[in-house]
């Protein structure tokens, strides 16, 4: 199985449940990030309202954290590649009376356009889900290629740390890529140290607004990873991107 059918597959479990529910279970599980990128659009933004800003949350699942920004008045354009997750967010958010745009699309795929530029694109914990390098090239390209002049990329990822702890099921190679047991392995996560990660965004052409590691946070990779302490667990970066002055645009 690719790991595209598996996260599919997670979300046709979710075909028996109401909208109402899934509505409130999308709310809650996003707010943490939601309030993150409320703030950066207090600090790297504070000139520009929500209403009618552009906004793309890029592996978005259900959309909860675009639901928090469309209840601002931000325009929002949904983008992932599981169709079963974008048709359950057009009902979530149609119970508020929003109509975001969906597109289905892999974001690693060289030839994905999206159909506008946007004042604000996050990263709805994708980032670290990308575990090889041309394939998060192709991703930090695809950002490059739709942020406006003055426009940020938000995003939230985990890194490594000293000492992580792996549980069964899970092994962990050399190149920083986390492997999960599927009946055989298949890699889940991309957990690189911080300062290779903002050597990688240097090297896709980004300025680099806000960059800080917070090691006092437990990013968990998987419910398998629930109850395993913070401090092994891996570090959190949260970071602002924007395009450089010289970029073409």
């Amino acid at each position: 199985m690719s790991l595209q059918s598996y996260y599919e597959d997670s979300f046709q479990s979710y075909r028996d449940r109401g909208a109402r529910e899934l509505l409130d279970e999308v709310i809650h599980s996003s707010k943490g990030l939601a309030n993150y990128v409320l703030e950066c659009k207090t600090r790297f933004l504070p000139s520009m309202d929500w209403q009618g800003m552009k906004v793309a949350e890029l592996g978005a699942g259900h959309g909860g954290l675009g639901l928090h920004l469309a209840r601002l008045g931000a325009d929002v354009t949904l983008v992932d590649f599981s169709p079963s997750a974008l048709e359950q967010a057009e009902k979530i958010y149609a119970l508020e009376g929003f109509s975001p745009k969906l597109i289905v699309g892999d974001v690693t795929h060289p030839d994905l356009k999206l159909p506008e530029k946007y004042d604000l694109i996050v990263d709805s914990h994708l980032l670290h889900c990308l575990c090889f390098d041309p394939e998060r090239f192709s991703y930090l390209q695809l950002v490059h290629d739709h942020l406006k002049p003055l426009g940020i990329f938000a995003a939230e990822t985990m890194v490594h740390r000293k000492k992580v702890f792996i549980p069964d099921g899970f092994m962990f190679d050399q190149n920083n890529v986390l492997w999960q047991m599927f009946g055989e392995w298949k890699p889940v996560r991309r957990i690189v140290d911080s300062l290779d990660l903002e050597n990688e965004l240097n090297l896709a052409n980004f300025h680099i607004t806000y960059f800080y590691y917070y090691g006092q946070f437990g990013f968990v990779p998987h419910k398998s990873f629930m109850e395993i302490p913070a401090e092994i667990l891996p570090a959190a970066v949260r970071m602002v991107l924007q395009l450089k002055q010289n970029s073409p645009v």
